[in-house]
């Protein structure tokens, strides 16, 4: 996956937190992605605890809606090990190696900075 997809998809999600629910496909896409991160953690590729800090701060800001489909994407995402892109409206395989969580960790470094973290 290239990093311009993690960048088009956190770019659509971040600014619409605090405004409204998120669409369903958005907040599937998300769901995926913090599954592939807790990937990243469980193959030591980046620090662990950490997925679960951005989720716990970014809990006040998501609806019913928003928490039940990105749970939804995570159990697929967790599932099939794959990510749902949004912008491309496909899922595509993810696998943890250095790059891929690099990138993941800079899109949870992104979370964090919005969040005030």
């Amino acid at each position: 996956m290239t990093a311009s997809r993690w960048i088009v998809f956190w770019i659509v999600i971040i600014p619409a937190l605090p405004v409204q629910a998120m669409s369903r496909r958005v907040a599937i896409s998300a769901g995926s992605f913090f599954a592939a991160a807790v990937r990243c953690e469980e193959q030591h590729l980046i620090t662990s605890g950490q997925v679960d800090d951005v989720l716990r701060a970014l809990d006040p800001y998501l609806s019913k809606s928003d928490k039940a489909n990105m749970a939804a994407g995570h159990a697929r995402g967790a599932k099939d090990l794959q990510v749902f892109v949004e912008a491309e409206k496909k899922w595509v395989s993810f696998m943890p190696d250095a790059t891929s969580c690099y990138r993941v960790q800079g899109v949870l470094d992104d979370y964090r900075a919005q969040l005030g973290e």
